[in-house]
């Protein structure tokens, strides 16, 4: 019996970097193609108006790993990355018992900070990852992917001018193929008489866009969709708005179709080998004792709104939104969801998935997606609020149809009415039907974003 596997579910966090909430075929009508996505969405839980809490890495990662907002925690090194000592659902489930580890991603600083995961190995953008003094200090200024290219002897192309280059290294070294194979040894390796909470975070889509054959070339730049609104969505926003769109670098990227499909051409390869080394990572999980969550930390413009990238941080939808998915042991499953979430309700929704009792002194600005899970929501899971930017300069709120925004050192925020307004076109903060609900709004982000950070000694 002492060999026995645990009867807890295994749960399995699945994340990407800075993909669009429609980039998967799902919610693409098969344009991007993801088959196993596909697959998992069929027979889970879809959430269709899933929020990020940032529209930067850093501060998106730091709340998914800790069901706080952004602005409530402490940071060090570089003013973004996570402060050692916090609580995160990894520090949580291993006092538990359950084996935690991270493969992939997640823009620490220093590299390897100790935020509660006895196992990672860790593949990075270095060359934005804001390593200081800490970082110096302690040696830990490289990642584990760049231990692995050295000692094969690979150059590592996040150090070169390579940007834009086409993959010229064995398909095997690409961050993709390097994360879900790290993935799969670590799986064959656990021990398996202890639950399990993986974290599996791939580096892309986000830059560089280096797919490698046969990815590159899998898709005709000239059969990618271009989206419909450019850049006359945002000449009747408040200036300040207008402002933050005009400068930035993006602009004439996105203002010529051919460069426009072939990033979307590019993102689509990359997009379609993550989904490939997924199938093979999910082929060896038992989903009847697991729970499989996918989800990405941000979006991207993808030239909608003549903006490409995430430049500027403005929380619009294509930055705010990131899919979100749920399959595995106690999920019903077959199922879409419009009802707001957030992907920083993960921590909760793991811990109640696992039996583990939320601590009381950790202050969440979260919930937990269980009930919705189960298909068994409350009145209080589906009309709730969400919010997203807290660190950057425009922060947000949404709350049914209405989405109100506003800059740090204005007074005019913006009001939309996503349901008649999906590309955030037409501001009804100053429209005398819609006064009260722009007040509503705009209290209740003050509210929170008056909460303070929270202490170390939890």
């Amino acid at each position: 019996m002492a060999d026995a596997p645990s009867d807890r579910p295994d749960l399995i966090l699945v994340m990407t970097d800075q993909q669009r909430h429609d980039q998967v075929g799902y919610a693409s009508c098969g344009h991007f193609e993801t088959p196993t996505l596909d697959g998992l969405a069929a027979s889970g839980v879809v959430f269709e108006t899933a929020y990020s809490a940032s529209t930067v890495c850093v501060p998106a990662r730091n709340a998914l790993l800790t069901g706080i907002l952004p602005h409530r925690l402490p940071v060090q090194e570089n003013g973004m990355a996570l402060r050692e000592g916090v609580w995160t659902i990894a520090h949580a489930l291993g006092r538990a018992g359950y084996e935690t580890a991270l493969i992939g991603k997640m823009h620490f600083a220093p590299v390897h900070s100790a935020h509660g995961f006895e196992t990672m190995r860790l593949c990075e953008h270095l060359s934005a990852q804001g390593l200081g003094p800490l970082s110096q200090a302690r040696g830990d200024l490289v990642d584990d992917y760049h231990g692995w290219l050295i000692d094969r002897g690979l150059p590592d192309r996040r150090l070169e001018e390579t940007a834009g280059q086409p993959w010229s290294l064995p398909i095997e070294a690409h961050p993709t193929e390097w994360v879900v194979n790290e993935s799969r040894s670590f799986l064959a390796q656990r021990d398996r008489r202890r639950p399990l909470f993986l974290v599996v975070s791939f580096p892309h889509p986000h830059a560089p866009y280096d797919p490698p054959e046969p990815y590159r070339s899998m898709y005709a730049p000239a059969d990618s969709e271009l989206p419909v609104g450019g850049y006359e969505l945002n000449e009747g926003l408040p200036l300040w708005l207008q402002l933050a769109t005009s400068a930035s670098i993006t602009r004439a990227e996105a203002a010529d179709p051919r460069l426009v499909q072939t990033f979307l051409a590019t993102v689509r390869g990359l997009v379609r080998q993550i989904d490939d080394a997924l199938g093979r990572l999910v082929a060896e999980l038992d989903l009847s004792r697991s729970v499989l969550l996918f989800t990405s930390d941000h979006g991207d413009f993808a030239g909608h709104r003549g903006l490409m990238r995430k430049n500027p941080w403005v929380p619009f939808d294509d930055l705010a939104r990131v899919p979100l998915m749920a399959t595995g042991a106690g999920v019903t499953g077959g199922r879409r969801v419009p009802a707001l979430v957030q992907s920083s309700d993960i921590p909760l929704t793991l811990l109640e998935l696992a039996g583990v009792p939320a601590p009381s002194e950790v202050p969440f600005d979260s919930r937990s997606l269980a009930p919705l899970l189960a298909d068994r929501p409350g009145p209080e899971d589906l009309d709730r609020a969400v919010v997203c930017s807290t660190t950057m300069s425009w922060p947000m709120i949404r709350r049914g149809s209405y989405k109100y925004l506003e800059h740090v050192e204005h007074v005019d925020g913006v009001l939309f009415d996503l349901q008649a307004d999906p590309d955030e076109q037409h501001n009804l903060v100053d429209d005398a039907g819609h006064r009260a609900v722009g007040e509503e709004l705009r209290d209740a982000l003050r509210v929170v974003r008056e909460r303070p950070v929270i202490s170390m000694a939890t």
